[in-house]
């Protein structure tokens, strides 16, 4: 019985599979159907940023005409392999941010994005980000409008591929709750919580 118990690791519980480890660079990227959702409530206001567009998941389905996209590395869509969205200044004049961030880096993206963005920044990333001391405490002095639920757990995509090439099916079922987290300039209030 202990065996068993000592198998329930938070990284297993969390819906991670600790064989296959941790994406190179945290590329998890946004499966367009989670896109397509948001877009159905939230209109983007441009010129737009995408600055971890990985393959283009989420630019792809905005006015690429009216949207810069850059990474860190480069994955055959937009600029990248030197653009550090973190460091870099961001030459352009942006109305709104738009990404899905690394995790770990996800309070570094807002705060970065909420000095690029004119009007809004839009991130995807896991609901667990309004917990936590230090995150709660950062998110309390931005001007977070709204946080955008999934009713039905959401499939990111590893390494940018829908199929798992160990099994050439889509993704196993994820247990991780995601969300899209959406400020405002100006906006002055609590968080509202809206369903997708």
């Amino acid at each position: 019985m202990n065996k068993e118990i000592n198998k329930l690791s938070g990284g297993n519980l969390a819906g991670g599979n600790p064989s296959r480890g941790r994406v190179e660079n945290d590329y998890y990227a946004t499966n367009p159907e989670s896109t397509k959702a948001l877009l159905s409530v939230e209109d983007i206001i441009y010129p737009a940023l995408e600055p971890a567009c990985g393959e283009g998941h989420i630019a792809k389905l905005l006015n690429e005409d009216l949207t810069q996209s850059c990474d860190l590395v480069y994955r055959g869509y937009g600029i990248g392999g030197s653009t550090n969205f973190l460091t870099d200044e961001m030459i352009g004049e942006f109305n709104t941010v738009i990404t899905n961030p690394p995790f770990s880096l996800f309070t570094e993206f807002v705060e970065k994005a909420l000095r690029v963005a004119n009007k809004k920044v839009i991130m995807f990333g896991k609901l667990v980000a309004l917990e936590g001391q230090k995150r709660a405490t950062f998110l309390e002095t931005t001007p977070l409008k709204y946080v955008y639920v999934f009713k039905k757990r959401q499939q990111i995509l590893r390494n940018g591929n829908e199929i798992d090439p160990k099994t050439g099916k889509k993704w196993a079922s994820n247990t991780m709750a995601f969300a899209w987290f959406v400020w405002e300039k100006g906006y002055v209030g609590n968080p509202i919580i809206k369903w997708l």
